[in-house]
């Protein structure tokens, strides 16, 4: 006979034999509506994993199924079942009520929503009653942008003394509005046939890949007229990097024609200013080749010979076909190689200047010697 001493709380007794009987109506209902196969190697239930009872191994799957809808798999790895992702191959339905993923690239019949928001949209046609678009940016300036059956409408309104720039795009041309009317016509790529004048004409010039021709293309001093540039206002003409501020371009011709021209050479423009010495420049003289040539795509006209130094960007080292002077080549921002003529031309002055100076010192000793024979 056992005999049980001291006290038991009914109350906690009753709590923990009902936690019990719920645990078990629970598991109850979720075996309820579980299949298993008779390994558990693969489980189709209306609940996510639990422990039913089964020994589970590596690689089994529980499918989680309401109303013939399945919202999830897990796979048994590593002792614990782990939700399994789905690529885009496997991944292939009818049809989708609700979507939250990275689609990648989607290829699609036709597209409804309310808001499309994305950085970019390419190709096809953009159907719809009108595009509009009006917002006012950090700046203060006021922004619209809209299209409908007038044309294509940009209008600008600047929030320091509110001027209103006004552009529109239709079928007869290209209109500005602002403190100028600037009217022309567009045709293909080539904007022709009226003049272009005023402020805004910078916008216009802005424009890559066309052509501007017809009777002249003026504003701000500047003109264009058949093949002439002109700065109306005799002022200079700049032509500067994107931003500006001073910094110039490079320019790419074929022949120049010129009454000269001014390389600064200011001190107050420079740096790192050091010697160089004359006879490193004739020694680079005397180790470069002179050559006679044409280009590629010139004629046989006399104009198409030419003499000077040849950079050979053909040969290794070992089998170069001409000499030059390190001091000689630069290179641009594309790695192209081209003759210096500056750094040419100064290279030359000091090989002359210590040619010089060495008819000098010869000359010293010729006069000596026939001083010392007389």
């Amino acid at each position: 006979m056992i005999i049980a001493t001291g006290s038991v709380d009914i109350n906690e007794a009753t709590k923990l034999a009902q936690i019990a009987s719920n645990s078990a109506d629970d598991l109850a209902d979720k075996m309820k509506n579980t299949v298993a196969t008779m390994d558990g190697k693969t489980t189709v239930s209306t609940s996510t994993p639990f422990d039913d009872g089964k020994e589970h191994n590596e690689g089994d799957m529980w499918t989680v199924i309401n109303d013939d809808v399945a919202s999830a798999m897990y796979i048994y790895t590593n002792g614990q079942w782990q939700v399994k992702k789905w690529d885009q191959q496997a991944l292939s339905v009818k049809q989708l009520s609700a979507l939250t993923a990275d689609l990648g690239h989607v290829t699609a019949g036709t597209l409804e929503s309310a808001i499309i928001n994305g950085a970019q949209i390419n190709g096809g046609t953009i159907t719809g009653s009108a595009i509009d678009q009006d917002f006012t940016s950090s700046d203060g300036n006021h922004y619209q942008l809209w299209a409908d059956y007038n044309g294509f409408h940009y209008r600008v309104t600047r929030s320091s003394d509110g001027m209103v720039q006004d552009m529109r795009m239709t079928d007869s041309g290209f209109t500005v509005k602002g403190s100028e009317t600037v009217p022309t016509v567009i045709a293909g790529d080539s904007i022709v046939s009226n003049n272009i004048t005023g402020t805004n004409v910078t916008a216009i010039m802005n424009l890559k890949g066309n052509t501007v021709s017809g009777s002249s293309v003026s504003g701000n001093g500047l003109s264009i007229s058949g093949h002439t540039i002109a700065c109306s206002d005799g002022g200079a003409l700049y032509l500067e990097r994107n931003g500006g501020g001073g910094t110039t371009t490079d320019i790419h011709a074929a022949d120049v024609y010129s009454n000269g021209s001014k390389l600064k050479s200011a001190l107050s423009a420079k740096r790192d200013v050091t010697d160089y010495s004359p006879d490193e420049a004739l020694s680079a003289v005397m180790n470069t080749d002179v050559k006679k040539w044409k280009y590629n795509n010139s004629d046989n006209s006399a104009g198409s010979q030419h003499i000077g130094p040849i950079i050979d960007d053909v040969n290794e080292v070992g089998k170069k076909s001409a000499s030059i002077a390190n001091d000689m080549i630069s290179t641009d921002e594309n790695g192209n190689y081209f003759l210096n003529e500056s750094n040419t031309i100064s290279i030359l002055l000091a090989a002359l200047k210590k040619s010089n100076q060495r008819i000098d010192e010869l000359s010293y000793r010729i006069t000596q010697l026939e001083r010392k024979n007389a």
